[in-house]
């Protein structure tokens, strides 16, 4: 080590705090790692400045030059040091260490290095004995839902799908989705499914992507809110108006999110799904009238124009009528 280098760390002792301050900038400044077992000293240091400073230094360095120095911050009482030790565990090299450290961590009266700790364990498969079941019982939602990512036991999962805790409810309900179920738990999954909000708005995703048979009552269970949901989900997943998930849907009367999925479409496949809908009785005339104003652009197109007289010979709905009539470019001849 340089001798100025070693004069700087030795200033750090100096009984001139103006020369000990400067001392910590420069190191910090330089970068000098080999001086963190001199930041030791600070730990109990009066003056909260050269505390944090002491914090600063064991978290810069101490992971990967002096992770020993950790087990006196985890093993102490205080707070900050556990802190201190639960924010650098992923840079610890020496995973027994870490785990050692982790482990010290799980007593901490701060919930969030407990949770860091906890997580850390999970993460690293470095559970033993009961901990497993300790940590499916915590009251920390992301300690039990990280535990709950790992577990394949339905019955856990099961009722996981009722604790009070949404995001707790949606891990149950991720990992559920991920494992083999019985005709059972199916049956109570899909129950909580559509009685929970999350639930439904984790399920809806994959059965889209997948075409599950679900796709039919997830759609039927949409509210106003959740079928911009649906649909946004659909635009992702579904590319052609010829589509086996469209003819599904259509199949199970589902044609109010088939309708707004086609919303601005202008290929031709789509052209044609369009004007089965526009003379589909069971279409909301709402969704009718959405479905034209947004073909205006193609006034002048041939094929809707062509469209547009024919819903105003045929249709007898005055909104649908109306959306029609603001499409058409024929107009009436004046009475001679």
């Amino acid at each position: 080590m340089a001798a100025s280098v070693q004069s700087t760390i030795a200033k750090l002792k100096h009984k001139d705090v103006r020369q000990r301050r400067r001392a910590v900038r420069i190191l910090f400044d330089s970068d000098i790692h080999e001086s963190v077992e001199a930041f030791s000293g600070f730990l109990n240091e009066k003056d909260i400045w050269f505390r944090i400073k002491a914090l600063e230094a064991y978290r810069r360095w101490a992971p990967s030059h002096a992770p020993h120095l950790l087990v006196e911050l985890a093993s102490g009482k205080k707070i900050d040091g556990h802190k201190c030790v639960s924010s650098v565990l992923q840079n610890i090299q020496d995973m027994n260490l870490a785990e050692e450290l982790a482990r010290l961590l799980l007593t901490s009266e701060d919930s969030i290095v407990r949770r860091n700790a906890s997580i850390y364990l999970i993460d690293n498969d470095f559970l033993k004995n009961d901990e497993e079941e300790l940590f499916l019982n915590s009251k920390d939602q992301v300690i039990k839902s990280a535990m709950l990512a790992l577990t394949d036991e339905t019955s856990v999962l099961l009722d996981a799908l009722t604790d009070l805790h949404p995001d707790v409810r949606k891990q149950a309900g991720i990992r559920m989705l991920e494992i083999n179920l019985g005709e059972k738990e199916l049956t109570l999954l899909n129950r909580a499914i559509f009685s929970d909000a999350a639930l439904w708005k984790l399920a809806v995703p994959k059965a889209i992507k997948e075409g599950s048979e679900n796709i039919i009552p997830l759609a039927k269970s949409c509210t106003n809110s959740q079928r911009r949901f649906f649909v946004e989900n659909m635009r992702e997943h579904i590319e052609e108006a010829d589509d086996e998930r469209i003819k599904t849907l259509l199949e199970g009367d589902c044609t109010s999110v088939v309708s707004r999925w086609l919303v601005g479409r202008n290929d031709s496949k789509s052209d044609v799904l369009r004007e089965l809908l526009l003379f589909d009785e069971r279409v909301d005339s709402i969704d009718k009238s959405r479905m034209l104003e947004r073909i205006l652009h193609r006034q002048n197109d041939e094929v809707i124009q062509e469209l547009a007289q024919r819903i105003l010979s045929q249709s007898s709905d005055e909104v649908v009528l109306s959306a029609a009539r603001n499409l058409s470019t024929v107009t009436d001849e004046p009475p001679s």
